[in-house]
């Protein structure tokens, strides 16, 4: 694994690609109608549908409790050229200021196909996080962050779901990625909860499925990150008030 700090530029190569590699997503062009009751219709329309080569992706919020009772979880820092390459795109640039070499954001992976009929969501969450945190663990200990997000409804059938595992920090390995460029360059570090939610607030993260994750496992665990409180640590008139917002609650500290 290439430390992030190692890398100066990504570079275009060509704009066509390798023809001999299959696309890691298409386009597909579709002409669509909208069929109403009593046989009514809308006026035909093109849509641009992107369809990737993976069923879904799953995100993994992987977090440690110390023992003063902060909540840790891990980062992991890599390149998403798309990102980058915004600064190639003068509107698109006046909007980021500095180019994003490196992205700040959870560990997630595409759903193969295959896994839907052998290790499910839960094992292909266990195999991201030894590929790119270097933790081992068994599907059994992932926790379901509650229901999926698509995410990018305009275009894209990609919907997002959220898994959460707790470590013991000193059992993690180096990450060694899929053996894939874009994973050679990576590293995994571990940032108080509340931290990378304003990191997430000041633009140093931007990634929305990161959020996402940061604030369904702060519910999840029971913890206010605002008030750096767990829920029974909170004043008695609250604590009534406090409800789980769909996720099944864990105890947490208590």
């Amino acid at each position: 694994m290439i430390s992030p700090d190692q890398l100066q530029d990504v570079e275009v190569v060509a704009e066509d690609g390798d023809e001999k590699t299959p696309p890691f997503v298409r386009i597909k062009r579709l002409l669509l109608r909208h069929r109403y009751r009593n046989e009514q219709y809308s006026a035909t329309y093109s849509f641009d549908m992107i369809e990737g080569q993976f069923v879904d992706a799953v995100v993994v919020v992987i977090y440690q409790i110390d023992d003063e009772g902060k909540v840790w979880v891990g980062l992991r820092r890599g390149v998403r050229p798309s990102i980058y390459l915004r600064k190639n795109n003068p509107a698109k640039a006046s909007l980021d200021g500095q180019p994003r070499l490196v992205y700040l954001e959870l560990v997630a992976g595409g759903i193969e196909y295959g896994d839907m009929d052998t290790i499910g969501i839960d094992g292909r969450a266990a195999l991201e996080v030894k590929e790119e945190a270097g933790f081992e663990i068994r599907a059994e200990d992932i926790v379901s962050l509650g229901g999926g997000t698509f995410s990018s409804p305009g275009s894209g059938m990609e919907k997002l779901h959220y898994r959460a595992v707790q470590v013991d920090v000193s059992t993690g390995r180096d990450p060694r990625g899929d053996g894939h460029p874009l994973e050679e360059v990576g590293d995994f570090q571990f940032q108080e909860l509340s931290e990378a939610i304003y990191w997430c607030r000041c633009g140093m993260i931007e990634d929305s499925k990161t959020e996402i994750g940061l604030y369904r496992l702060a519910n999840y665990l029971g913890y206010h990150p605002e008030l750096a409180l767990w829920s029974h640590e909170l004043p008695t008139e609250l604590k009534g008030s406090v409800r789980s917002l769909g996720l099944e609650p864990n105890k947490g500290k208590e």
